[in-house]
């Protein structure tokens, strides 16, 4: 589940940076498919919904580590969880319930 779950954090995070620096008309596609990501991923369980935390946390340290980080992805891996499921997360954290 790792490798797939290191997959995934991955391929949103570069389609949503790719489509920003390009022109909105070239990438329809790709707002498409995080659409579509997106609303496959609500119903994650909680045992994937750890495993996307852990990818998304190891996307982070490895972008922090490489030669030269980019800082908008670094960013962007730290709050991954909470930029994709909302309500319920604090960066890549589960909040307790009630929080």
């Amino acid at each position: 589940m790792d490798a797939i779950a290191d997959a995934l954090v991955y391929a949103v995070t570069y389609v949503n940076h790719h489509g920003a620096d390009q022109a909105e008309s070239l990438f329809g596609g790709d707002v498409g498919a995080l659409d579509r990501i997106a609303a496959s991923l609500r119903n994650a369980t909680p045992v994937e919904e750890d495993a996307l935390a852990a990818a998304a946390e190891r996307a982070a340290a490895a972008e922090r580590a490489a030669p030269t980080p980019r800082p908008e992805f670094v960013r962007d891996y730290e709050r991954w969880m909470e930029a994709m499921f909302g309500e319920g997360w604090q960066g890549n954290r589960r909040l307790p319930v009630g929080e």
